[in-house]
């Protein structure tokens, strides 16, 4: 069985380089859709798994079918090895939430790669983040999201003599950083029609 873990920490540290440029609520509101859309494409995918939110919060509105994972460490990394302890899956999917234009397509594929090629799959960010990471519990290594944490993860893996690939995707894995992501972004076609609208909201407000 496979679990899909999509961090929503609802901290005030969430998008702080965002914070700057934009106002709380636009950017609360801007976070929830984008989560909210992500729920709705997992949601699509044709294969047995558990979606798990990880959350501080202990209720959340999201719509669709998950479990609450609540978040217990002061930094990601932290939070998700504390949340493997508590969940019994062998696969496990870490999907960063603030991934616009991902589809449901996108992720079966990733599935269906991982399960073909039992490799550590990675979705690197414009900026050498990490989007999504796939991997097998028996896959022993340590977590470094945050900043160049694609970059860090590769040498972790290098290191370690894993078997990986890294992704690659001219929209999948598009994430929001900084105000200039969302002006980019804003006449996309790929972008849901929601979250274009929040997005033009949050660029005509600037």
């Amino acid at each position: 069985m496979k679990a899909i873990i999509v961090p929503y920490r609802g901290t005030v540290n969430d998008k702080s380089r965002l914070r700057s440029n934009l106002k709380a609520t636009s950017i609360e509101k801007l976070l929830y859709h984008m989560t909210q859309n992500l729920i709705d494409e997992i949601s699509k995918i044709e294969s047995s798994f558990n979606l798990y939110i990880l959350t501080k919060k202990e209720e959340l509105n999201f719509s669709g079918s998950f479990s609450i994972l609540l978040d217990k460490g002061e930094e990601l990394n932290e939070s998700l090895q504390e949340a493997f302890k508590e969940i019994q899956e062998d696969i496990i999917i870490i999907i960063m939430a603030d991934l616009p234009l991902i589809k449901s397509e996108d992720l079966q594929l990733i599935l269906n790669k991982h399960t073909n090629e039992k490799k550590i799959m990675l979705g690197p960010t414009p900026d050498n983040g990490t989007s999504i990471l796939v991997f097998n519990k028996r896959d022993s290594f340590p977590l470094v999201f945050g900043k160049n944490s694609a970059l860090r993860f590769r040498e972790v893996f290098e290191s370690l003599g894993s078997s990986f690939e890294i992704l690659e995707s001219k929209n999948a894995y598009r994430d929001i950083d900084k105000f200039k992501d969302l002006v980019e972004l804003e006449e996309n076609s790929y972008l849901p029609n929601n979250i274009k609208q929040i997005i033009k909201e949050c660029v005509d407000f600037e």
